[in-house]
């Protein structure tokens, strides 16, 4: 039989992300079966990179995907959740602090032509 389990060389975090998508994939189509249809495989991905992978030693391939077909759903919506509202947090504290330019006209860019509202 010979060498029956050979060790897998990934060079990135991109083609590991390739080798463990299709466990990716089915925790997203269970998350969506539960109603959480926004989630996607790459808010699976970051969760358990930044919070379970990133302080794991001698992590192996099969860890990994029994990991993404295991872990709570709960706390990957949680996690999204606080991911996307920071984001939208510091989009409005970016606003707050920016005073907006008085316009005397709308203008809309469309395709290579200007428009200004105050020729219609």
């Amino acid at each position: 039989i010979g060498d029956v389990m050979k060790e897998i060389e990934l060079k990135s975090q991109e083609e590991l992300y390739e080798r463990i998508k299709p466990a990716l994939r089915s925790k997203r189509r269970m998350l969506k079966q539960s109603g959480f249809s926004n989630i996607s495989m790459k808010d699976i991905w970051d969760y358990l990179r930044l919070n379970k992978w990133l302080q794991s030693y001698g992590l192996e391939l099969c860890d990994m995907v029994d990991d993404i077909l295991h872990v709570d759903e709960q706390l990957i919506v949680n996690y999204c959740h606080n991911k996307y509202m920071n984001k939208n947090e510091k989009k409005n504290e970016e606003f707050d602090e920016v005073d907006l330019p008085k316009l005397k006209s709308w203008v809309m860019l469309m395709g290579d032509d200007l428009y200004d509202n105050t020729k219609w």
